[in-house]
């Protein structure tokens, strides 16, 4: 695993937003590597439980999983279960949380803190994840289900949803005053007007998402370039 000095950086701004207090900055950076290590270690226990090679990096824009198998043993279907198994490990995660709190709580102060917010960037960002937009797991998933249905019109389908649900969720961003997520949205749906390779340069996207490594010594599925950031093709 490595984990990019951009990482604690974006981590530690997040965190002083509304927020003085060292304690509760620091408290803020655990919970975001957490919940970021637990995501993609479910991306990466699932791939190398089918037999590929993995690797995850934590960077500036959230986190990455790189994976890598012969192309014959990765079907459509087996690709889906990877991309959902994130979220799912997360949302599951989010839910025992919530689960203990209940039971045990009300907590206050900086457990309360720490709590709410485990649960909530668990929760919320591991559904979310699971919308389909690229590069997010739920894009992932829909590119997998269209390779399998209608392989010869699977990008254009996707991009065609991808377009749609990316100008869905900026419309109700802004109308909703979430500016966050709007420009989270805005980026992903101008990205999908630009041409593969220039979707390849922007990177994936700052939440919880996976990507398939480029190995010289395996032999490789025919697919579409996903998205990549361009720090992680040094491996």
């Amino acid at each position: 695993m490595t984990i990019r000095g951009s990482f604690l950086l974006m981590a530690v701004v997040l965190g002083l937003v509304g927020r003085r207090d060292p304690l509760f900055v620091a408290a803020w950076v655990a919970i975001v590597f957490v919940s970021i290590l637990i995501h993609e270690l479910g991306h990466a226990f699932t791939a190398r439980g089918l037999g590929a090679e993995v690797a995850i990096e934590l960077n500036g824009i959230g986190g990455l999983t790189r994976w890598a198998v012969p192309a014959n043993e990765m079907t459509p279907g087996r690709r889906a279960l990877v991309a959902a198994a994130g979220s799912a490990v997360g949302v599951v995660f989010g839910g025992l949380v919530w689960f203990v709190a209940t039971r045990f709580g009300p907590y206050s102060g900086l457990t309360s803190f720490v709590i709410n917010n485990l649960i909530f960037i668990n929760l919320f960002w591991g559904l979310i994840n699971w919308l389909p937009i690229r590069p997010l797991d739920g894009g992932h998933l829909l590119e997998a289900l269209l390779q399998k249905v209608a392989p010869n019109r699977a990008e254009p389908i996707a991009r065609v949803v991808f377009t749609l649900v990316s100008g869905a969720v900026l419309a109700w961003a802004i109308n909703s005053g979430n500016f966050f997520i709007a420009i989270l949205a805005g980026w992903m749906l101008v990205s999908e007007f630009g041409s593969p390779r220039a979707r390849q340069m922007m990177g994936p996207a700052p939440d919880l998402s996976y990507d398939k490594v480029d190995e010289p010594d395996l032999p490789q599925e025919p697919i579409d370039v996903e998205w990549e950031d361009p720090d992680t093709t040094d491996h």
